[in-house]
């Protein structure tokens, strides 16, 4: 992995207890390494006390660092031990689509008591380079959908995948890492590569185009309304719509659209369902608002939009709408309106 050894002085500082020193060795990776382990965990929660471990481990175990090469190398050893750790014995995060086919109109929903899923982060919480140009590259490798394929590898696949091809570690150094020979590493990283890298991945939202900015404030107003004509009219034809933690999922913009009408915008009518918006994983996020006993206007979910392409212009490709009144709360949108 890139990168220089930390200054003798400092480490030195460090290695001897100064709690200070080893603070400032630290602070510029947190946020790299937090990232690294969402990316295996497929949690925030996950991630945070993975990275804490990771930074305790680092504490403890300062005298075996020689300073001979990248600090940041030698962090992301420990953190993905920890992550491995984390992942033996532990259920999948999977997401519904990757659960079985999609509901037709009208199915029963379904769900699967202690099943775990895929959850979105806050962008602020995997802020990196504040470069545009690595913008792009950073959004697709915290997609929500690349981070669900992650969970479908094994855990040594997935820590083969993002040292290598994410961090750029090389292959001996990976190898060193799973403690496994640079022949099994190719292996491992082949089989990952069919399972995330062949799928065709979709770029990422430009926040800052604006034709993106468009499209998201006709979404908004769109539930705002219970409008099912403008929310058909932004939607791909192959439009995915999700609701962790139900199983039951659906396909096609007919068949999105019919769940959407008869199952959430009729019943809300004439108020509308309000939104709030952010970005969580590189992507557009909005929380959505219903009234709660006291009669506030409480968050009751957090919606991740994935943007695709039709005739040259932004569409919803896939929506995945939680029904988690603490998620949106957790990436930084209010609990509360007004």
């Amino acid at each position: 992995m890139a990168g220089s050894p930390p200054g003798r002085d400092l480490l030195g500082r460090a290695a001897a207890g100064d709690e200070a020193a080893f603070a400032e060795l630290i602070v510029p990776h947190q946020r790299s390494v937090f990232r690294h382990c969402y990316r295996m965990l497929g949690s925030g929660a996950d991630a945070e006390d993975a990275s804490q471990d990771a930074m305790v481990r680092a504490w403890l175990g300062l005298h075996g660092y020689d300073g001979s090469g990248a600090f940041a190398g030698w962090l992301h050893r420990i953190a993905t031990n920890v992550c491995l750790d984390v992942l033996r014995g532990r259920r999948t995060r999977l997401d519904p689509a990757a659960e079985g086919p999609p509901a037709a109109p009208g199915a029963r929903f379904a769900s699967a008591p202690g099943r775990l899923w895929v959850e979105p982060v806050s962008d602020a919480d995997l802020a990196v380079s504040a470069d545009p140009q690595d913008e792009v590259v950073r959004r697709e490798e915290i997609s929500l959908a690349f981070v669900a394929a992650l969970q479908r590898l094994a855990p040594r696949q997935r820590a083969a995948l993002l040292l290598h091809d994410v961090l750029g570690f090389s292959h001996a150094e990976v190898a060193e890492v799973l403690e496994v020979t640079p022949a099994a590493v190719n292996s491992l990283l082949s089989r990952a590569r069919r399972t995330v890298r062949d799928k065709p991945w979709r770029p990422p939202a430009d926040p800052s185009d604006e034709r993106v900015r468009d499209l998201l404030d006709r979404y908004v107003r769109a539930w705002q309304l219970a409008d099912i004509g403008t929310f058909v009219r932004l939607v791909a034809d192959d439009v995915r719509f999700s609701m962790p933690p139900l199983t039951t999922w659906f396909e096609g913009r007919d068949a999105v659209a019919a769940f959407v009408e008869e199952a959430i915008f009729a019943a809300a009518r004439p108020h509308g369902v309000p939104l709030r918006g952010g970005w969580c994983n590189g992507q557009p996020a909005f929380a959505t608002y219903h009234p709660d006993a006291a009669g506030r206007l409480a968050a009751s979910g957090l919606q991740i939009l994935e943007l695709g392409q039709r005739d040259g212009r932004p569409v919803i490709s896939a929506i995945v709408s939680y029904r988690d009144a603490d998620l949106p709360v957790r990436c930084g949108l209010p609990a509360v309106l007004g």
